[in-house]
């Protein structure tokens, strides 16, 4: 027995073997040559950054680009179901106000970077996700809060009867003015933008600062910057009460105590004008002549 197995194993040792030569194909880059073909700036390496200097592949050009976008897709694919799977968990535990609000938290970097991480990986883990319920659910209890004080504020917003200063106003737009003021005392009026948020308003400056805004509707809101002292605010609706009632009562007592036109500030030079306090030429495009 053993002498038949050593004469198999004579007999395989003695049997040629042929290696089958697989096919090559050169790469495209180098040309076959496996050295890099560009200019290289302090890099010690030559080699083909394709081929890493083998100057060959085994599979076609083409194989190899089919099998790229097969890998692309199949990448894209994979992104596309971990997206729609991370929001479909958002909004199962958010709600569709809740994920607008967690997509639209640019303000934090930590809500975003989950946000990020739900549409990448298709899910949060039960820790993160109960993070982004307790930032919304904090987000609801400020924003009611907040609609709590403005429906109070805008309940409260005194009232100003704003016919004599819309005239006053129209009346100088119509004589070509394109930006009309009124100033009177420490106070200055002035018109929101036509096109802006406040369309209609009448912005106010009190000693030159931003004092609060009169609606279309004559409800004064004033600014949280400005509001404060005591007494202050009382005292500058009074103001608006008094420019309200009878503008060219209080131009004269502006001209007359500080010598300036009430409509450009500019300084009256004579009598008349000081008596009125307002400048003839204003006077007329302000039609308080």
């Amino acid at each position: 027995m053993f002498d038949d197995i050593e004469t198999s194993l004579e007999d395989f040792l003695a049997t040629p073997t042929t290696q089958v030569k697989r096919e090559q194909f050169p790469c495209h880059a180098c040309g076959g040559t496996g050295k890099y073909n560009g200019v290289r700036i302090h890099q010690e390496k030559s080699q083909c950054f394709a081929c890493n200097g083998r100057g060959h592949f085994f599979t076609s050009y083409a194989d190899r680009k089919a099998a790229k976008v097969k890998r692309q897709a199949k990448a894209e694919a994979k992104r596309a179901s971990n997206r729609e799977a991370g929001l479909a968990q958002l909004t199962e535990a958010l709600g569709e106000q809740g994920l607008a609000w967690l997509q639209n938290a640019s303000w934090s970097e930590f809500y975003t970077d989950l946000f990020h991480k739900a549409l990448q990986y298709g899910s949060l883990s039960e820790k993160q996700l109960a993070c982004v319920v307790k930032g919304w659910e904090k987000q609801q209890v400020r924003d009611a809060e907040r609609n709590a004080a403005r429906a109070a504020r805008e309940a409260n917003a005194p009232v100003i009867d704003l016919t004599k200063i819309n005239n006053l106003f129209d009346t100088a737009k119509s004589n070509g003015l394109k930006k009309p003021r009124l100033v009177c005392g420490s106070l200055r009026l002035s018109l929101a933008p036509p096109n802006g948020a406040n369309a209609g308003c009448v912005y106010v400056k009190d000693q030159g600062e931003y004092a609060g805004k009169i609606t279309a509707e004559g409800k004064f809101f004033v600014a949280r910057t400005h509001s404060g002292e005591a007494g202050k605010d009382d005292t500058l609706v009074h103001q608006l009460h008094d420019i309200a009632k009878d503008p060219l009562k209080v131009f004269k007592v502006h001209g007359q105590v500080t010598g300036n036109c009430s409509c450009c500030g500019r300084e009256l030079t004579n009598s008349d004008s000081i008596a009125l306090g307002i400048g003839p030429i204003c006077a007329a495009k302000w039609g308080l002549l």
